[in-house]
């Protein structure tokens, strides 16, 4: 992992010149900016004067920033999604939106009070309610059915939901519902949708947020509970005290399952429902017939567990069976469904930790998990420890994956991860660096520090602890011989002069590292150029200013 370079905000990278309104930190997350990023949004109806911009930091670093001081949203130059530019205009937000990567003088900043959040603050302040209620989406009208039922059964296993939904979705067409998808539609669709129904049920989830900023006191609304968690009771009390009516919540879960990558309950988990008794509750509040609400049998539960969990790339253990309180003996850490042995490399405790909290090269890993499909084939430049490539061999199996690590000290740890894994068949690793361009030698020199992480073929500046020579291996020759279309690269800062020398043709998938610490923001910003050059992208939302997951698009 490489950290941000601390910067000195004694020397302003940029001056701002005007009036311009503080609005906080922006999420790419539907739930999370509708409750987070909103929060300060209220005082642009208080600031007199002409607005010259709201101001945010991202969650993550810019993937984009290419070291500019500020990032300014543009038709030309976008950085904001389509739903969160669709949610600022039906706010009336006409000021430009901006994003702050470094030390910026402004001349005039505003900082409205959070009016709105997570936990005690769902319910609002009285001037974010009011700055809501005046402002949001009043030129939308409502359009569409009467009985709306807001879905989550399209996400698959991907992000939380209902074993079984379907069942639910054709016991409430009965009752004359129509099944909707939120996140299909534009949030104009949604709204209309919301605002025209007379009733509405849902499980929890980010979609309650925005019916509760235009929800009415004689609409009628059940949430049914689809984790136990106390995230339900944070959308519970933003529908209240929007709406000024609190919604029925139904609690008829009978299981929750637990992904296999987290150790909780959490919005990556699965409920099985007791049916009968959410047909009973909607019965009783008038909003659906009581009737064909029978209990889902044990095989059918397996059925639609087993159709989740191959769409998943994970499986789910039911809470009720407890995680186990130690690994298999020789095993120190599991993550991503994968488990890693004992070694000198995994020793360190702080290590493990990061390893078990599915922590360790999390944006990598995110990234190939995302893009690489069972038809590639992957190459791997840097395989550290094998975590990385155990993992995409093991949940994305594709055709092959060849690594190359220069540290011979670590072969026999990844070679050791890969046979326990079971992956070995599809995963191979071979010793040694793989250089691009001319005249590659038949060695080169390899800094190996006390640190696995800290070798590279750079003189590290911390913790060497002896010089070596490796094999060196023609990228070329590689790429003719084993057709690569994934490239994965981690290698502490060569990946500059890789790049340089590189042809990139066939390859429509790379996640890579950059380390400016090592060659500086100029070298960060030449690696991106030389990726969007070759026709590689970054992915929004899988792509961060240090790790990129790039997609050709075909």
């Amino acid at each position: 992992m490489t950290l941000p370079k601390v910067v000195d905000p004694s020397t302003p990278k940029d001056v701002l010149e005007g009036n311009y309104l503080w609005g906080g930190v922006l999420h790419d997350h539907f739930g999370h900016f509708l409750v987070e990023t909103l929060g300060r949004i209220w005082g642009y109806g208080e600031i007199p004067g002409k607005i010259d911009g709201v101001l945010f930091l991202r969650k993550r670093p810019d993937a984009s920033s290419d070291g500019k001081a500020v990032r300014w949203h543009t038709a030309e130059n976008p950085f904001l999604s389509r739903f969160q530019e669709q949610i600022f205009t039906h706010l009336g937000i006409k000021a430009p939106i901006g994003i702050v990567s470094a030390p910026t003088a402004v001349t005039k900043l505003w900082v409205p009070g959070q009016g709105f959040g997570m936990s005690r603050m769902t319910t609002g302040t009285p001037k974010f309610r009011a700055f809501i209620k005046e402002k949001f989406a009043r030129n939308i009208s409502p359009e569409g059915p009467e009985r709306l039922y807001i879905s989550r059964s399209a996400f698959g296993a991907r992000r939380g939901g209902i074993i079984g939904e379907t069942i639910v979705e054709e016991q409430l067409k009965k009752s004359g519902y129509t099944i909707f998808h939120p996140q299909q539609e534009d949030v104009e669709t949604q709204i209309a949708r919301y605002k025209a129904a007379r009733e509405i049920v849902a499980p929890d989830g980010s979609a309650l947020h925005l019916l509760a900023m235009i929800a009415r006191p004689d609409q009628k609304i059940a949430m049914i509970k689809r984790r136990s968690s106390s995230a339900a009771g944070g959308i519970e009390n933003h529908l209240a005290s929007f709406s000024g009516t609190r919604p029925l919540v139904i609690d008829a879960i009978g299981e929750n399952w637990i992904r296999s990558d987290r150790k909780r309950v959490d919005r990556f988990s699965l409920a099985t429902l007791d049916l009968p008794a959410l047909g009973k509750q909607l019965a009783d509040a008038g909003m659906a017939t009581n009737k064909g609400w029978k209990e889902t049998s044990e095989a059918s539960q397996r059925r639609f567990l087993k159709d989740l969990e191959q769409s998943s790339k994970f499986t789910f253990r039911p809470q009720s069976q407890r995680a186990p309180d130690a690994l298999p003996k020789g095993i120190v850490a599991s993550c991503h469904g994968i488990q890693v042995p004992k070694s000198f490399a995994v020793g360190q405790k702080w290590l493990v930790r990061k390893i078990n909290n599915g922590r360790y090269e999390k944006e990598e890993i995110a990234g190939a998990l995302h893009l690489v499909k069972s038809m590639d084939r992957v190459l791997e430049c840097g395989a550290g420890i094998g975590i990385v490539g155990t993992t995409i061999a093991h949940n994305c199996k594709p055709q092959k994956m060849l690594s190359f690590e220069a540290n011979p000290n670590l072969i026999p740890v990844i070679e050791a991860t890969y046979k326990h894994n079971k992956v070995d068949h599809i995963i191979s690793v071979t010793n040694g660096a793989l250089l691009s361009g001319n005249d590659v030698p038949e060695s080169v020199t390899f800094n190996v520090s006390k640190r696995f992480a800290f070798s590279s073929l750079d003189t590290p500046k911390r913790e060497l602890s002896e010089q070596i020579t490796v094999p060196a291996y023609d990228y070329a020759a590689v790429k003719a011989d084993f057709a690569p279309t994934v490239l994965l690269m981690d290698i502490e800062g060569g990946e500059l002069d890789f790049l340089e020398g590189a042809d990139l043709s066939g390859i429509n998938v790379v996640v890579i590292e950059f380390h400016p610490d090592v060659y500086g923001m100029d070298g960060m910003s030449r690696c991106k150029q030389l990726l969007r050059q070759a026709g590689l992208d970054p992915v929004p939302r899988k792509s961060s200013k240090f790790v990129w997951a790039a997609q050709r698009d075909n």
